[in-house]
């Protein structure tokens, strides 16, 4: 239907794209390592449980995706944690060197 909302929210492909996802210390800093970010495709891993199977895709191939469906993007958000949960979890500090989740806001043009 024209004009009809659609808002959703995956794992960020940044997130998602590692062969083995976790922190890494290089250099004395911690950061999360990004490999085969533009292989789409199939990726495991053990999330909430072993052997979850994701499946990875590009920002551009998501955002393609949508706007070859006849959707119009209306707003991207690259989650991050604000100054106020910051706060109350300093430990969310490290949240700010990666997106975790991507959120999207389309319609049906």
């Amino acid at each position: 239907m024209p004009g009809a909302p659609f808002v959703f929210t995956i794992e960020h492909p940044l997130y998602m794209a590692p062969s083995a996802p976790d922190w890494a210390e290089v250099g004395g800093r911690t950061v999360w390592p990004v490999d085969g970010y533009l292989v789409e495709g199939p990726r495991t891993t053990d999330w909430l449980a072993k052997g979850v199977v994701k499946h990875h895709r590009t920002l551009g191939t998501t955002l393609n995706a949508l706007i070859a469906a006849g959707f119009a993007i209306r707003h991207v958000e690259e989650w991050r944690p604000t100054e106020a949960q910051l706060a109350a979890h300093p430990e969310w500090q490290i949240e700010l060197n990666r997106p975790m989740f991507l959120l999207i806001a389309c319609e049906r043009s």
